[in-house]
């Protein structure tokens, strides 16, 4: 096994480029960017694995060269590119840690932790974690924040994300509230979620639940527009929360409302409802995850 820090860096929102302005012309300038991303991956000994839709994933051998090639990314295409009048944003996340290298491939736990830091990221940011974020030997402009502590399958103890500032004006920077400030409230609460007959029960000690069509999923659905790993669920801050990491969106229809479309976003869950995957049909009930919360 072999140590090496994974990044993966995506377009953010892509899919509203495919939709406003044709396939050739989006398929063109994601090309042009994900080109500028893979320059800037090579100045910092990057080389690709693998370019994925709108995705490169790179190989590192430090996360100091990854953490410098994430920045120098985020600057190259930050105000630089533009179609139409929608600005193209990146995501971009990267961890450090064993990987088995096969047929110009990778794969293992690293590359795992490396996708989800990602899945976290929205555009604009990079996203990574205290374990890998205290290996990098930081240039003097650049600090960072902590997004908390959450669970990471595989992982059995939480992951304290860290989120790295790369823009010289934080101004625009959201605080978050630190675990120092506020006393997160205890809960005994449980999630039940069920899909096409099959039960499962979440509590605050569960690990996280991916949702998708691949495989390797907690919750595997069959839904034609749903991605491969489409979603999870996870417990923080006292509340079960579903996030939503897919192509095409998910819909949450929560104690009889109107469906709410959630895209790369998080979502908290309460009381009761039902998620449907890449497309807003409630009609198939076999294919509607059904939660509710139970005290």
């Amino acid at each position: 096994m072999t140590e090496l820090c994974i990044l993966f860096a995506d377009i953010a929102e892509s899919t509203s480029l495919f939709e406003k302005h044709g396939d050739e012309t989006a398929r063109n300038a994601i090309s042009s960017v994900l080109k500028v991303l893979l320059t800037e991956a090579e100045k910092h000994q990057g080389q690709l694995v693998k370019t994925i839709g709108d995705e490169i994933m790179c190989t590192f051998p430090k996360a100091n060269h990854a953490l410098l090639a994430a920045v120098e990314m985020q600057n190259a295409v930050s105000g630089n590119f533009v179609l139409g009048n929608h600005p193209i944003q990146v995501r971009v996340g990267f961890h450090f840690g064993g990987v088995i290298e096969e047929g110009g491939d990778v794969f293992g736990d690293a590359v795992n932790v490396a996708a989800r830091m990602t899945g976290y990221a929205k555009k604009g940011q990079i996203i990574t974690n205290s374990i890998t974020y205290k290996t990098c030997i930081l240039p003097p402009f650049l600090t960072h924040r902590s997004l908390g502590k959450t669970k990471v399958k595989g992982k059995l103890l939480p992951v304290e994300i860290i989120e790295v500032i790369w823009q010289q004006d934080t101004s625009q920077v959201t605080r978050v509230t630190s675990a120092l400030d506020i006393k997160l409230p205890t809960t005994k609460s449980q999630l039940k979620l069920e899909l096409n007959g099959r039960q499962q029960i979440m509590t605050d000690q569960s690990p996280t639940k991916t949702i998708g069509r691949g495989d390797d999923c907690d919750v595997q659905v069959n839904m034609l527009m749903a991605s491969r790993l489409h979603g999870d669920i996870q417990f923080g801050g006292g509340n079960f929360k579903y996030t939503d990491e897919s192509t095409n969106g998910s819909w949450v229809l929560q104690n009889g409302g109107e469906p709410i479309r959630i895209h790369r976003d998080s979502m908290v869950l309460q009381g009761e409802g039902q998620i449907t995957f890449g497309e807003p049909d409630f009609s198939n009930l076999d294919q509607l995850l059904q939660y509710q919360i139970l005290k």
